[in-house]
């Protein structure tokens, strides 16, 4: 087990969002995992990644920095995607001063929204700064939500029993939120999916097509290994498959089940085989790669 360190960043729009670092000790690969939890936007916290996974990546040398970003409908996409570019930025200016880690190589990571805003971050990385992640790692991501699955009422999800507005409203706060349980704020998230108005709570100011990553964006994207079941009832997994066809130099893991997160249950083998095979990926991708510093 290692010893997490906690840090904090506050936003332009006075968000105070909190960082935990796991810091490797040995074996040293000078990088470091920046990683977005998943929730569909709407719940969920910065170290919900199991710790076999944490303890994966750290014993194979890689910093771990799990990450707080607003959930709507408290705060609107466009803030979520704003707050966590600030937080990368902020990171990479002060990995020296603050955090102590040098020469460190930037990787990106993350788990279904958490994915989207891990591959939504590379793309303003690359259009405002002359930041290149070294790699991208997206399990059951997706790159917009310009997917007709996500515009209308879900199988998956009217299987459960319908949630009443007045759930929802008991759930939602009059102030921002950077955490909430799944048992707090699930109910957010399936009632969404029920009704097929998920776009309704994270507030698009801008066109739909805005918040897609283009096609000629992942062009021009990094490394990036992408991991997704074939029977995925909450994300198509043509998704992944597509991105990986787009990105010039990319991996896709394919799982043979009907699992959304497919790494949740860490009594199944799958996750831990997965993470020592994108361990395995990083390992030569750092290695034959050249990539520059940020």
């Amino acid at each position: 087990m290692h010893t997490p360190e906690i840090y904090h960043y506050t936003s332009t729009h006075n968000i105070n969002m909190m960082m935990t670092l796991y810091r490797a000790s040995e074996n040293r690969q000078k990088a470091t995992i920046v990683y977005f939890h998943g929730g569909g936007l709407l719940y969920g916290h910065r170290d919900d990644l199991p710790n076999i996974y944490v303890d994966q990546l750290v014993t194979a040398g890689y910093d771990v920095l799990t990450c707080d970003y607003p959930l709507a409908p408290e705060v609107s996409l466009d803030i979520i995607l704003q707050s966590t570019y600030e937080l990368c930025v902020h990171y990479a200016t002060h990995r020296k001063d603050i955090f102590q880690l040098e020469h460190n190589r930037l990787i990106l990571f993350g788990r279904s929204a958490g994915a989207y805003l891990a591959l939504k971050l590379a793309e303003t990385l690359l259009e405002k700064t002359d930041m290149t992640p070294a790699a991208i790692i997206s399990l059951y991501g997706y790159p917009g939500f310009d997917v007709d699955e996500f515009k209308k009422p879900s199988k998956h999800y009217l299987q459960f029993p319908a949630v009443e507005d007045s759930v929802v409203n008991g759930i939602i706060s009059d102030h921002y939120v950077t955490e909430g349980s799944l048992e707090k704020r699930f109910a957010l998230y399936l009632k969404a999916r029920q009704e097929g108005n998920w776009l309704r709570y994270l507030q698009p100011h801008s066109p739909l097509e805005t918040y897609h990553v283009s096609d000629e964006t992942f062009k021009q994207f990094p490394p990036t290994i992408l991991a997704a079941a074939t029977h995925d009832p909450d994300v198509p997994y043509r998704l992944s498959k597509q991105m990986s066809r787009k990105i010039p130099s990319a991996k896709c893991l394919t799982i043979y089940n009907d699992t959304h997160d497919f790494d949740r249950d860490t009594t199944d083998t799958t996750g831990i085989k997965i993470y020592a095979q994108i361990i395995a990926w990083l390992e030569e991708t750092l290695t034959t790669t050249a990539v520059k510093e940020c």
